[in-house]
């Protein structure tokens, strides 16, 4: 399906420089005037004005130079920037390749043609300062031999200053634009060649795997072999979640290449799927068929979903009541009386996270008039005595995990991250302010491993989590693959005073960020680490990760694995 692009990146090879060209239109399509017809505009006025012989003692006076002068300067500033903004930018496919080279070849022939234009304008204003200095040192010379007065010669000698002064500005205003011009066409030529190595690198990696290199079969049960390879293959089928993340991450390695992915099908809704070029396996990908690891635990909705979590581990989380469909799933919680004390009660759908649907209201009785048709929520009343941050703002905790279950589909590994985040409400806590900045924290606010705390509860969080992970395999919740698997999942705990701790959540997609993007708190090290521990390579290590505790689950029945013809 990809013979075209095939070809065009066979026959691809690197670019010559273009010449300049003053027919070129510049700037976003627009029309501009040709520099060239505007230099020989700029010089035939400046002539018109007093230089039609260029003799001596004729120029100065008639303010021709200076009216050139000022022309070029309007010039330059008319002139588009040598701004380009494409730079290169990992392709991810063929066509996003090949898009990408057009493009960076576009710009590199533009501001080319527009440094040259700069260039050529800087060097009319030394023509124009050489004449007017020589002009002026002539008139000089021809009033010395004339005998002219003290002050005529005083005059002329600082005419001469001025005209030597600006031919060296332009000198160097000429000097410093070449510069400027053969440095940003050597920018534009390293993005181009960074282009150049990614086109080379597909078309090998595409010889590879085409040839056998690639992980094997695709399918549930791919490639659990372990065998010398030279090369790993990635490929981003826009799935989403973290899936181009981890292949960033992935690809810092020395020996692992991006694997092309390709357009697969249109559902009805017009919804677009990828797969790896050819529909081959490759190592990692985030289309779980074609990937030798997934990054999605099979039976994750049982932790997603609050409503579930909750069916197996009651004891871990605040008491729990159900709204479905605007009407209480089983027995409602019990109306308080104005002799109860205040407290918030929180009303949250069972399938979304980060506190986006999270509603507040005073009394169980108000709850069921928050509720949306159709709509399926969790009910929490708010723990008692909520362990407050440093000037009474409600906080809790973003405690990190990586489940992994093995290839045996039976044994699952979990491991907890040694350090975590705090999310703190912008606000004073208050059991009568209903406000989201009060009661609901969604933002990690900062690093959790300076606040005090954080040594007396990480174990206890600990244990809450390899509850639910033994309960959950145990009872064939999750369920294995014949093929690895594994998920970062952050959990969402809050303290009490007396530093017991309840599980409110987790969350399957948890923000994660990395270093260039966030350069003083960032994720960098958590998920390189994950991937070492998913993925081990020589020279890398498990971060601040600690485990694993191991549990047994539910073995997999067969899953069958489709012919590709009928996907």
């Amino acid at each position: 399906p990809c013979s075209s692009q095939l070809a065009a990146m066979s026959t691809f090879a690197p670019p010559s420089r273009p010449v300049a060209s003053s027919s070129t239109s510049i700037a976003s399509g627009l029309p501009v005037t040709a520099p060239a017809e505007a230099l020989v505009a700029a010089a035939d006025a400046a002539r018109n004005s007093g230089m039609r012989d260029v003799m001596p003692g004729s120029l100065a006076g008639e303010g021709g130079f200076d009216d050139a002068s000022r022309r070029c300067s309007a010039l330059l500033g008319k002139l588009p920037p040598m701004e380009g903004s494409v730079k290169y930018k990992r392709a991810w496919g063929i066509e996003e390749a090949l898009d990408q080279h057009q493009c960076l070849m576009r710009q590199h022939e533009l501001q080319s043609s527009i440094g040259q234009d700069h260039v050529q304008v800087r060097k009319m204003r030394v023509e124009f300062a050489r004449l007017e200095s020589q002009d002026a040192a002539a008139r000089a010379r021809e009033a010395l031999s004339n005998g002219a007065s003290q002050d005529t010669r005083r005059t002329l000698l600082e005419q001469v200053n001025e005209a030597a002064t600006s031919l060296r500005l332009a000198l160097q205003g000429l000097e410093i634009e070449e510069l400027r011009a053969a440095e940003k066409t050597r920018r534009m030529e390293e993005e181009i060649e960074k282009n150049n190595r990614e086109m080379v690198a597909m078309r090998e990696a595409i010889d590879d795997v085409t040839n056998g290199g690639g992980p094997g079969a695709t399918g549930s049960a791919a490639t659990t072999e372990a065998r010398e390879r030279k090369w790993f293959y990635c490929s981003d089928c826009h799935v989403g979640g973290h899936g181009q993340r981890f292949c960033n991450y992935l690809l810092k390695r020395p020996n692992w290449r991006v694997y092309p992915s390709e357009r697969w099908f249109e559902d009805k809704h017009g919804q677009v799927s990828h797969c790896p070029l050819g529909r081959r396996a490759v190592d990692f990908t985030d289309e779980t068929y074609f990937s030798r690891i997934s990054m999605h635990i099979k039976g994750r909705i049982w932790l997603e979903d609050k409503r579930k979590l909750y069916e197996f581990v009651p004891e871990l989380m605040p008491l729990t009541y159900v709204i479905n469909d605007q009407r209480w799933a089983g027995d409602p919680p019990p109306n308080e009386g104005p002799e109860t004390p205040l407290m918030p009660w929180f009303v949250k759908e069972t399938d979304r996270n980060w506190g986006t649907s999270v509603v507040c209201c005073q009394r169980p009785q108000e709850c069921l008039g928050l509720a949306k048709p159709g709509a399926v929520y969790v009910v929490q009343r708010h723990i008692p005595k909520p362990l407050l941050y440093n000037n009474g703002e409600k906080c809790h905790i973003k405690y990190y995990n990586l489940l992994v279950g093995l290839a045996d589909g039976v044994t699952w590994h979990l491991y907890t991250y040694k350090d975590g985040y705090l999310s703190i409400s912008p606000k004073p806590w208050s059991p009568t302010d209903l406000s989201k900045e009060t009661q609901v924290t969604i933002i990690r606010t900062k690093r959790i491993n300076d606040w005090p705390y954080w040594p007396k509860v990480y174990d206890k969080c600990q244990r809450g989590i390899c509850t639910v992970i033994e309960r959950a395999a145990s009872q064939g919740k999750l369920e294995g693959r014949n093929k690895l698997q594994f998920e970062i999942i952050s959990a969402d705990y809050i303290v009490t005073e007396d530093l017991d701790v309840y599980l409110l959540e987790f969350n399957t997609g948890p923000v994660l960020k990395d270093q260039e993007d966030s350069p003083d708190v960032h994720d960098a090290g958590m998920v390189d680490g994950a991937l070492y521990i998913v993925e081990p390579y020589e020279g890398g290590s498990k971060d601040q990760w600690d485990g694993p505790f191991e549990c047994k689950g539910i073995p997999p029945s067969p899953e069958e694995i489709l012919p590709i013809e009928t996907l």
